[in-house]
């Protein structure tokens, strides 16, 4: 292999996956509130509100990668 493209090689592209939708949300946790994704979850946040907020932060990013409208 050269590193250079074979022009007898037919050219692929590699088709994107499709993004599946995320949703994130709020649990209480020891400590605090937490803002989790599937099985994942921050640190905790001292009280609901500031864990809501990153939550909602997030999920708005989440929805403008995928061109959708954002959730309320």
């Amino acid at each position: 292999m050269s590193g250079y493209p074979d022009a007898s090689a037919p050219e692929r592209r590699a088709e994107a996956a499709p993004h599946r939708h995320r949703t994130y949300g709020v649990v209480a946790r020891d400590g605090g509130w937490c803002v989790t994704l599937d099985d994942c979850a921050t640190r905790p946040f001292p009280d609901q509100e500031a864990a809501l907020r990153i939550a909602r932060q997030l999920q708005t990013q989440a929805d403008r990668l995928r061109h959708t409208e954002p959730r309320a």
